[in-house]
């Protein structure tokens, strides 16, 4: 069997929520307004350096995530590590809708589905780290990029929270309203049959 009828065929027993959890979803189920949902997901390849091994980043950041990516450039100079200001040394993307959906059941599929309750802040966003990007499934080994790892990012929001962002009259998010880090792990639980330890 490939690895990729393994990613597809797997199927897995629910986690174990716990009783506050089971409350959580109940809620959402009652007001699917205090639902979360994923605003996007940030994959971030942060080489330290510019040159050949960037753009390799570069290619195999396009190719996981079939989006042109975007160059971060370092904040100040560094002379230890031979970094100058405003050069480019790590390439980013930002998925969203569909694309998040899969590249994040991909991603905790590399994790062994799998994450430590470390990995969220106080407002349940999610990130995590795979070292080597062969782990994904259906990947195959490249010798012109070698093996490289990156970094994910899942900021979660609720519906209204575009208030904020909006350009006429933003206004500030509730307290009661805001997601809480115990929220981000039920919806990932939940969602995404993730384990939390």
């Amino acid at each position: 069997m490939s690895r990729k009828s393994r990613f597809v065929e797997e199927e897995r027993k629910p986690v174990d929520l716990t009783e506050t959890e089971k409350a959580f979803i109940k809620d959402w189920e009652q007001h699917p307004m205090r639902k979360p949902r994923i605003l996007k997901v940030s994959v971030n390849f942060a080489v330290g350096a510019s040159g050949p091994q960037l753009e390799k980043a570069r290619e195999l950041c396009e190719r996981l995530t079939n989006q042109v990516p975007t160059e971060g450039k370092a904040k100040e100079s560094v002379r230890g590590f031979n970094i100058r200001k405003h050069e480019p040394i790590a390439v980013f993307t930002t998925l969203r809708g569909e694309k998040a959906t899969e590249f994040l059941k991909k991603a905790f599929w590399a994790v062994h589905d799998s994450v430590s309750a470390k990995n969220f802040d106080v407002f349940g966003n999610l990130a995590f780290g795979i070292d080597e990007h062969l782990k994904l499934p259906d990947i195959k080994y490249d010798p012109k990029i070698g093996v490289m790892g990156f970094d994910t990012t899942v900021v979660l929001e609720r519906p209204g929270f575009h208030n904020k962002r909006r350009r006429l009259r933003p206004s500030k998010i509730s307290t009661r309203h805001k997601i809480s880090k115990e929220e981000g792990i039920t919806f990932f639980k939940h969602e995404f049959n993730l384990g939390v330890e």
